[in-house]
C-alpha cells in the first residue's frame, strides 16, 4: 500500500495565488524543471510517493479524487502529467489527462496528444495519436555504434516523431503503433523511419521495429520486416546499413553486413556482398577482447571470381596480450590467394598502401631492471610488383642501458637474425660482386645468420647552457652463410670501434617580434664522429640502404641504415637551430634549422653496385617550420648540393584554415636518386637496366610531385572537396578525388569520385554516394579516403550540425 498524500498544500499555494490582491507585489516565479525527482529531509524510502499538483483551479474530495484544470500539472518522482484538465483518482494512482496532455517520462522521452492515461504505481496506460520527443542522457555526445571496425551508426542526441498510439507497459517501456521517426527539426520531415509496431526497452537500451521502412522525401529507400537498434551507445545485434557503390575492377558493389552481438567482449560481422563483374563474395570478421589479451580474425572468400574463373580469398589475424606481468605477445598474420587481390577487390577507396602482406610474430619482456627483450619473427607475401623477401626466423634482441653509473651511461644493445632466402631463381636481375650474388635491388639472394653487439660508454657534461656528450664503443659483427651462398667462405667477422663527441650551447633571449613578446633561442650544435676504415665487401647485404639525409639522420654514426655495412667516418656535422616560442602558451612559432656534414677523410665502404664519390662535404640541409597565425602553418626542409648547384630532396607544405570546414593544403616534394648508387629502372613490359652514378634532376627523379587538397564550402550548404597529386616525372594524376558534401542539418549527402594510379600504365577509379540521415549512413562510408586525401577534413555536419 502506498500512502496518500495530502494535497492540502498544493490547494492552498493554487487558491493563494488566485485570490492575491492586485495592490500586492507579483511573487517570485519559479521555472520548473522537465522532470521531477525530489528529496524532502525526513521523508525516508516515501520520496518516490510524494504528489504535487498545481493548476488554475483544484477541487478536491480526500483520498477519493482530485480535479486541476487550467495549466494542470502533476509531478511524481520520474513522471510529470500536464494538460489543460486532470483528473487524479487516489485509489487507484491513476491519472486521467485531457486536451494539450504531455507526459514526460525520466530517459528523456516527452510525449504529448489529446487525451491519455496513466497510473502512477504501474507506470502504465496509453496516450492518443501522440508526437513524441527523445532525448538521450548525453545528448551532448551522440552515442555511437561501431562494429566490426566499419561503417559507424551514429544515433543523434534528438529524435521525434508521431505515432497512431503509445502504450505505456510499465516504468522502462513504451509501445508505438504505426510510429514515424526523424531526426529532422519540427515542421521538415525530409526523412524518416516508419514501423508498423515499434518497442522501446529504456532497461536494456534497446528498441525493436516491425514491417519497416526508410523514406527519404516520401521515397523508401529500405524496408526490413523487423530490426533491433540501440537507445544508447551500446551494441545491438541487427543489419547494418548497407554499402553501395562501384569501381572499375568490381563493377557495382554491393554489400550487406549483419552484425552479432555475441557478449560483451566479442561479436562478429557477417558481410555478403555483390559485385555485378566479378561474383558473391562472403567476408566475417570476429573481434575478442579480454582484460589480458584481444584481436580480430578477418576472413573474405569468393568461391568463383567470373574475371579469373578462380576462388579468392584473403585472411588477417591480429593479436595482442600479456602473458606475464612484462611479457607481451602480439601478431599481424595476412594472407591473400594471390598477388593482385587487393588490387581487385579491396574495399579501400584509394591505391593499396603497402606492397607485402607481414607474417609477423613479436614477443618481447621486459620485467628485468634495466633490460629489454624481443624474439621477432616475420615473413611477407609479395603483392603484385614487388619481388619476394627474406624470412626472418628468428630475430631476437637484447638491450641493456644504465643512464647513470657513477655519472656515466651504460648501454648495450645485441641482435640475432636468421635470414631465409626466397631462393635464387625467384629473385629477378641477379648480378655477381666480388663472388657474392645479388638481385636487382642489390640485396644478397643467399641465406645466412648474423649476430651483432654494441656495448657503449657515455661521459656526459652538461650546465644551464651548454652540454657536451662522449661516447665511445665496439661494434661487433659476426656472419655464418647458409644456402645459396656464392661467397669464397661461409664465415665473416668484423669489429669496428666506434667514437664520437656531440656538443652544443643552448641561448635564449626575450625580445619583441611585430609588437608580439617572443622568446627566441640560438642553438649552435657540433657533432663529431670517428670510425676506422674495415673493408667489408666481402660481407653480404640483408637488410641496409643508404639512409637519406634529413633533420634525424645528419646527427648519426653510420651514413647506412642498417649494420651490414658501417662506413668509415673522420666527420663533422655543424648545425644552428634557433626557435621562437610563445612565452605565454610555450608554443612553437618558429623553428628553422641549418646544418651540413663536413668530410675529413671520405667514405670508402661502399654497397655493392655504389660508386665511390668523394664530397667535402655533404648537401647543405635547412629546415623551417612555422605557425604563422591560427590560420596559417608552413613547413619545409630542404638538401642542397652547394657543388652542382640543385635541389637533392625538398618537401615544402602549407596549410591554410581560417575556421573548421575551411582547408586549403598545397605541398611540392622533390627526391632525387642518391649519388653513386645505383638505380634499377623497369619498364612496362618487365626489362630491368642498371643505371649507376649521380643522375641530374631534369633526367630522372624518384619524385617530383605538386599536391593539393582542399575543403571549402561554396554555400551554407554545398561544400567543395577535392584533391589532386600530379607527378611531373610521369606527367600524370598519381591519385585525384573530388566530389561535394550538401548538410541539410538533419541528414547530409558525399558525392565523391577518385582515381588512383596502380602502375604507371594502370589506373583504377571509384565512384560512390553516401547519404547519411541523421546517424543513419547509406552507402561507401568516405570519411577514410577524404581525411587520407584531404588531411584536416572534417564532416560538415559536425561543423554545423
Amino acid at each position: 500500500m502506498h500512502p496518500k498524500p495530502s494535497c492540502a498544500g498544493p490547494l492552498v499555494l493554487a487558491m493563494l495565488a488566485l485570490n492575491a490582491s492586485a495592490a500586492d507585489p507579483p511573487p517570485p516565479v519559479l521555472k520548473p524543471a522537465p522532470s521531477f525527482d525530489v528529496s524532502l529531509p525526513g521523508a525516508g524510502g516515501q520520496n518516490d510517493s510524494l504528489i504535487f499538483i498545481r493548476a488554475d483551479s483544484i477541487t478536491s474530495q480526500t483520498d477519493v479524487e482530485t480535479v486541476a484544470e487550467g495549466h494542470a500539472e502533476l509531478r511524481r518522482s520520474g513522471i510529470v502529467v500536464s494538460g489543460d484538465k486532470l483528473v487524479y483518482q487516489q485509489p487507484t494512482q491513476s491519472v486521467e489527462a485531457t486536451g494539450n496532455v504531455r507526459i514526460v517520462r525520466k530517459g528523456g522521452l516527452t510525449v504529448d496528444g489529446p487525451y491519455g492515461i496513466y497510473n502512477l504505481d504501474t507506470h502504465q496506460g496509453y496516450l492518443d495519436t501522440p508526437a513524441y520527443s527523445y532525448v538521450t542522457t548525453t545528448a551532448s555526445q551522440p552515442s555511437t555504434v561501431t562494429p566490426g571496425g566499419g561503417t559507424g551508426v551514429q544515433f543523434p542526441p534528438f529524435a521525434r516523431g508521431n505515432a497512431q498510439r503509445v502504450d505505456f507497459l510499465g516504468e522502462d517501456r513504451e509501445h508505438l503503433s504505426n510510429m514515424s521517426y526523424t531526426s529532422c527539426p519540427v515542421g521538415r520531415d525530409d526523412w524518416a523511419i516508419t514501423s508498423a509496431s515499434t518497442d522501446l526497452n529504456h532497461t536494456t537500451q534497446e528498441g525493436e521495429a516491425k514491417n519497416a521502412s526508410v523514406d527519404f522525401f516520401g521515397v523508401p529507400l529500405l524496408y526490413a520486416p523487423a530490426f533491433t537498434f540501440p537507445l544508447d551507445n551500446q551494441r545491438k545485434s541487427g543489419v547494418l546499413a548497407p554499402t553501395i557503390g562501384a569501381t572499375a575492377t568490381t563493377g557495382q558493389d554491393i554489400a550487406v553486413p549483419y552484425y552479432i552481438n555475441l557478449a560483451p567482449n566479442l561479436d562478429d560481422t557477417l558481410t555478403p556482398r555483390l559485385m555485378t563483374t566479378r561474383g558473391v563474395q562472403l567476408g566475417n570478421e570476429f573481434r575478442y577482447l579480454e582484460p589480458s589479451y584481444g584481436g580480430t580474425l578477418s576472413t573474405e572468400y569468393m568461391q568463383h571470381d567470373i574475371v579469373l574463373g578462380t576462388d579468392r580469398w584473403y585472411a588477417q589475424w591480429t593479436h595482442h596480450q600479456e602473458l606475464l606481468p612484462g611479457l607481451n605477445f602480439s601478431a599481424n598474420v595476412q594472407q591473400a590467394s594471390d598477388p593482385n587481390y587487393l588490387v581487385d577487390l579491396s574495399t579501400m577507396l584509394g591505391p593499396p598502401a603497402f606492397a607485402y602482406l607481414p607474417h609477423d610474430f613479436n614477443l618481447s619482456y621486459s620485467g628485468l631492471p634495466g633490460w629489454d627483450l624481443n624474439a621477432h619473427s616475420v615473413s611477407y607475401q609479395a603483392l603484385v610488383g614487388a619481388a619476394p623477401q627474406f624470412r626472418i626466423e628468428p630475430q631476437l634482441t637484447a638491450h641493456w642501458a644504465q643512464e647513470d653509473w657513477h655519472g656515466l651511461g651504460l648501454d648495450f644493445a645485441s641482435q640475432y637474425t636468421s635470414f631465409q632466402s626466397p631462393g635464387m631463381n625467384v629473385m629477378p636481375g641477379n648480378v655477381a660482386v666480388n663472388g657474392i650474388t645479388y638481385n636487382a635491388n642489390y640485396q644478397s639472394v643467399a641465406s645466412g645468420a648474423r649476430l651483432n653487439a654494441y656495448p657503449t660508454l657515455t661521459v656526459p657534461w652538461r650546465n644551464s647552457y651548454s652540454y657536451a656528450t662522449f661516447k665511445t664503443g665496439v661494434e661487433f659483427t659476426q656472419y655464418q652463410m647458409g644456402e645459396y651462398n656464392t661467397a669464397p667462405s661461409d664465415h665473416y667477422t668484423r669489429s669496428l670501434p666506434i667514437t664520437s663527441m656531440d656538443t652544443g650551447l643552448l641561448l635564449d633571449r626575450d625580445t619583441n617580434l611585430f609588437g608580439h613578446a617572443i622568446t627566441q633561442t640560438l642553438e649552435p650544435r657540433l657533432y663529431y664522429v670517428y670510425i676506422p676504415y674495415r673493408d667489408q665487401n666481402q660481407l653480404p647485404v640483408f637488410d641496409t640502404a643508404l639512409a637519406d639525409l634529413n633533420r634525424s639522420t645528419i646527427f648519426t654514426e653510420n651514413v647506412y641504415d642498417g649494420i651490414d655495412r658501417i662506413n668509415n667516418a673522420n666527420q663533422l656535422t655543424a648545425a644552428v637551430t634557433s626557435r621562437v616560442i610563445d612565452p605565454a602558451s610555450g608554443s612553437e612559432v618558429i623553428n628553422g634549422m641549418l646544418a651540413q656534414r663536413f668530410y675529413f677523410t671520405p667514405n670508402a665502404v661502399l654497397l655493392p653496385g655504389q660508386l665511390p664519390v668523394q664530397p667535402q662535404a655533404s648537401d647543405v640541409l635547412m629546415s623551417l617550420a612555422a605557425t604563422i597565425n591560427r590560420r596559417w602553418r608552413f613547413d619545409s626542409y630542404f638538401n642542397f648540393d652547394a657543388h652542382d648547384l640543385h635541389t637533392q630532396q625538398m618537401m615544402a607544405s602549407t596549410t591554410y584554415s581560417p575556421a573548421p570546414g575551411k582547408l586549403f593544403n598545397l605541398s611540392y616534394r622533390i627526391d632525387t636518386p642518391i649519388p653513386g648508387v645505383p638505380n634499377v629502372l623497369t619498364t612496362a613490359t618487365g626489362v630491368s637496366t642498371i643505371v649507376s652514378g649521380p643522375i641530374p634532376i631534369n633526367v630522372l627523379t624518384s619524385v617530383k610531385q605538386w599536391d593539393v587538397s582542399s575543403e571549402w564550402p561554396l554555400t551554407h550548404q554545398w561544400t567543395f572537396l577535392g584533391r589532386v597529386a600530379f607527378s611531373s616525372l610521369d606527367n600524370q594524376v598519381v591519385e585525384g578525388l573530388g566530389g561535394l558534401e550538401y548538410n541539410e542539418g538533419c541528414w547530409a549527402l558525399r558525392v565523391i569520385t577518385t582515381r588512383f594510379a596502380i602502375t604507371s600504365v594502370q589506373s583504377n577509379s571509384a565512384f560512390y554516394v553516401q547519404l547519411e540521415l541523421g546517424g543513419l549512413g547509406l552507402g561507401q562510408n568516405p570519411l577514410q579516403a577524404l581525411r587520407r586525401n584531404i588531411p584536416g577534413y572534417m564532416k560538415t555536419n559536425e561543423i554545423n550540425p
